[in-house]
This record gives structure tokens, sequence and C-alpha cells, in this order.
């Protein structure tokens, strides 16, 4: 009977829900257009399906096709595999993901985080396929995530304080590693992220006996900016341009492009010094090809 009654009304309703699903619909996508960049990213990450809450960290890829144009030959000397050169072409791949530890700790905006990052050279297209360096870099840090408005487009998303070992973990004369603590700040609006993330070393040991100077070349900071169009994204690091008189500036540029849902083209150019931990004092301009699953933003 209740159903014969309300029957008349049944447009009513139908008009009355659609307008909620479009109002719904429409807030949705407002906050979607009010994010910043960083803000995006973290959303995306929040949905990710695992239950450890595994998130991509630094950019992910690997490239089949890099090409160095001056490797540090002399540093391999009697150090591969039946003595064999090191050519210019080879595979480079990195892998970085971090986990969420302890969330919103004590009900605050800070959160504790682990994260590892893997960059390795391979020298695949050699008789004997050998890795020539391949960089460890295991992290802590605590984000403290702010979204404070700076201007009416930009925001300071998050100010990070973490410390990090890296590692090429050979254990001999080709060893090199150091530790860091951080400070990093990120910042982004519409298309844009930018982070500026100081570093203090820490003069342990083994910094000393491997590699004292690598502050000279590495200095005591980068700068990463990252700019983003529906999925491209340019990204440019940099490091050491003030440090020492500028006398051993490094930049990185990289492209990604989308070529199928989850993958995306990626193109990189490296210009200066620290390719890899046991370049840190050689400089090579290099640039390579492949395929990226993530990138900065």
């Amino acid at each position: 009977m209740l159903s014969i009654f309300l029957a008349p009304f049944a447009p009513l309703y139908a008009a009355v829900a659609t307008t909620e699903q479009e109002k719904l619909a429409q807030e949705i996508n407002q906050a979607a257009d009010n994010e910043t960049q960083v803000e995006g990213k973290l959303a995306r990450e929040n949905k990710i399906p695992n239950y450890f809450g595994i998130a991509f960290y630094k950019p992910t890829y690997v490239m089949p096709y890099y090409y160095t144009g001056s490797p540090y030959k002399s540093i391999y000397e009697n150090n591969t595999p039946g003595n064999e050169g090191v050519s210019r072409t080879e595979i480079k791949y990195q892998l970085s993901f971090k986990v969420p530890v302890w969330k919103n700790m004590f009900h605050s905006f800070s959160s504790l985080y682990i994260a590892y990052s893997q960059l390795s050279y391979w020298q695949a297209y050699d008789h004997d396929a050998f890795f020539r360096e391949t960089d460890y870099e295991p992290e802590v840090f605590i984000a403290n995530e702010f979204n404070l408005p700076l201007t009416s487009n930009w925001k300071l998303n998050f100010i990070n304080l973490g410390a990090s070992h890296q590692s090429n973990g050979f254990g001999n004369d080709l060893e090199r590693s150091w530790n860091r603590v951080y400070l990093e700040a990120i910042a982004s609006a519409d298309n844009w992220m930018v982070s500026v993330k100081p570093w203090l070393i820490i003069h342990d040991e083994s910094f000393r006996e491997h590699n004292p100077n690598i502050a000279n070349y590495l200095g005591y900071g980068q700068v990463t900016v990252a700019y983003k169009i529906d999925r491209q994204v340019i990204s440019l690091m940099a490091h050491n341009f003030i440090e020492g008189g500028g006398k051993h500036p490094t930049v990185e540029l990289a492209y990604s492009f989308p070529i199928t849902k989850n993958f995306n083209g990626f193109v990189q150019f490296f210009s200066g010094y620290g390719q890899s931990l046991i370049e840190y004092n050689h400089h090579t301009n290099s640039a390579g090809i492949g395929i990226a699953l993530s990138n900065w933003i």
C-alpha cells in the first residue's frame, strides 16, 4: 500500500537523488582541482590497496639503454670479472619505496616512515654482464604534514626530518659510503613541486677512510623541481652549485610521458659528479631511455 501511495512521487525522488549525486561529483572534482601536486600524490598513496601501505618514494625506473660519455675506467682497473673494461652502454635502474611505521604519531600531523632506494648500473651487454655499481640507501624519516598556504596557489606541504645511509657495499678500496641527517621542505602548486633538502654529513671512520672529500663534489644539499601536466612530468635535480664556489655542479634532467595505463616512457640526462657513489669525484655526461613506474609527482 505504501509503495502505491509513494509511486507518484518517484520522479521527484529520482530528480533529488540525481541532483545530490551531481553535487557530490562537483564537490569531488572541485576538491581535486584545488589539490596541489603533492596533495594529489598523497591522496593516491592513501588509496594503495596493500596491508603495509608500501608506496613509491623516489622515481622508480629502468633504462635498458644508458650511455655514459666518459666512464671512470681507471677506478675499475683490475677490479672487474676477467679484468674486463667498462663499456659506455649499460642498463641503469632505480627502485625506491617507503613504508609508514607510525602514522599520525600521538594524534599529530607527524608520521614515521622507513624507506629504501637502490640504484644499479649493469654492464649487461658485456661478456661477463657484471654490475659495476649498486648503491643502497636505507632511510628513516619523520614526515610533518602542514599544507600551509604560502600564496594563492602554493602550499608548504611537508617539512621532513630524516637520516640516511648510502653505500655501495664493496668493503674494500672501492668502498664508498656516507651517513647524513637532513631537513627537507616540500612545497607544491597546481602543476609544480619544489623540494629543498639540505643535509649534514656524519664524519665517521668509514667516511674518513673511503671518501673524506665527498662534500666537495656532492655538496651539502640538493634542490628538486618538477612540473606535471596530465601524466607528463619534467623534473630537474641540482646540487653543489653554491658550495665550493660552484666548481663541481651537477644537474639531472628527466622527462616521463604515458605509454600505457601503468607505464610511462622515461628519458634522463645527467651532467656532473656523483652519477654513482664510486664516481663521486668523476665528471661525466650521460643519457638514457626506458620505462618509469613512478616519478616525483
